[in-house]
C-alpha cells in the first residue's frame, strides 16, 4: 500500500530546517509531543558522500486493536528506524525494521521542497504487510497511526523553529 503525507513548515529556510529536522533537541522534544515511551540515536554517521545516516530505536505508546494484540502475542510495538539523508538532494529514505521483520515492511521516500514562506516535506511511505486476511487491515492502521502521528510532528516542529527564530532574535537584540 502506498500512502502520501504531505508537511508544512512555515519560517524556515532549508538549511536552518535540516537541522532542526535531524537535531537531536527536536528528537526528545517528539517523545511526550506524539506520545512514545522512547525514540533514542542509536547511531549517527556521516558517511564519505556527504549523506548521514541516523539511526533510531523508536517505542511508541500505541493501544492496538484486540485482534491485532492477539497476532503481537505481547512482542514488543518498538521498532528500528534507519534514514539516510541527503542534504544536498533534499531527499532522505527511512527503512522501518519491525519485531516481526518480513511480516510488515515499512519504508519511505522524503523529499524537502523550499519555497518562499518554508519547506514542504513529503513522504511517500511503502507499507506491506503479509499476513494473509489482514494484511490490508494492518496497513491501513499503519497508515492512519503514521499520518496521525506525522501531524503532531509537524505541529511540533512548527513550534520548534518558531521558537529557535525568537530566542535567536532575542539574543541579537542584546
Amino acid at each position: 500500500m502506498k500512502h502520501v503525507i504531505e508537511l508544512r513548515t512555515d519560517g524556515v529556510d532549508y538549511a536552518r530546517f535540516w537541522r532542526a529536522y535531524f537535531s537531536e533537541s527536536f528528537n526528545q522534544e517528539l517523545i511526550p509531543a506524539v506520545g512514545l515511551a522512547e525514540r533514542s540515536v542509536r547511531e549517527r554517521t556521516m558517511l564519505a558522500d556527504g549523506r548521514e545516516r541516523i539511526c533510531l530505536h523508536v517505542v511508541p505508546r500505541v493501544q492496538l486493536p484486540a485482534w491485532a494484540a492477539k497476532l503481537a502475542q505481547g512482542a514488543g510495538l518498538g521498532y528500528d528506524e534507519e534514514t539516510v539523508f541527503d542534504p544536498v538532494g533534499r531527499r532522505a529514505h527511512t527503512t522501518v525494521r519491525t519485531p516481526g521483520r518480513d511480516l510488515l515492511r515499512v519504508s519511505a521516500e522524503v523529499s524537502f521542497s523550499e519555497r518562499a514562506a518554508g519547506v514542504d516535506t513529503r513522504l511517500e511511505l511503502d507499507l506491506q504487510a503479509k499476513l494473509l486476511g489482514v494484511g490490508g487491515i494492518i496497513e491501513r492502521f499503519v497508515a492512519r497511526e503514521t499520518e496521525a502521528r506525522y501531524r503532531i510532528i509537524e505541529r511540533t516542529l512548527q513550534r520548534f523553529v518558531d521558537e529557535q527564530r525568537d530566542r535567536a532574535g532575542s539574543v541579537a537584540a542584546q
